[in-house]
């Protein structure tokens, strides 16, 4: 596989990622708030991991020079905070929804499923 052909399944993920999110928060919150709050804080923590395991992954097979590093510390910054908030929603609030919390979790999971799909059909 190329790296354009690994950049354009990269950008279909992240595409495909943030539509089903963008449906399944709308949803959730269609079902309580307390369930489009787990919902979203769940999915934040994917999202941004899957973002900075792109930026990550295009650093280091590219081998660019020491100052895109500087692009990806915010990301790594905001995924790690991303992860605190969920350890804390997780130990402290009891109205946490954990179907809904799980649902999110698996977004990028959902948005990858396809491209499986598409590469055995090849």
């Amino acid at each position: 596989m190329s790296s354009s052909d690994i950049d354009a399944v990269i950008r279909r993920v992240r595409t495909r990622s943030l539509a089903i999110a963008g449906a399944a928060i709308l949803v959730a919150f269609l079902v309580g708030w307390r369930a489009g709050v787990s919902l979203t804080i769940s999915e934040a923590v994917v999202i941004f991991s899957f973002l900075a395991f792109e930026k990550l992954t295009e650093r280091l097979v590219l081998r660019q020079s020491r100052s895109n590093l500087r692009r990806l510390v915010p990301l790594l910054l905001v995924t790690a905070g991303s992860l605190v908030l969920l350890t804390v929603v997780l130990l402290r609030w009891r109205g946490f929804n954990p179907v809904a919390g799980a649902a999110g979790l698996s977004v990028v999971v959902a948005a990858v499923v396809p491209e499986l799909w598409m590469r055995k059909g090849k």
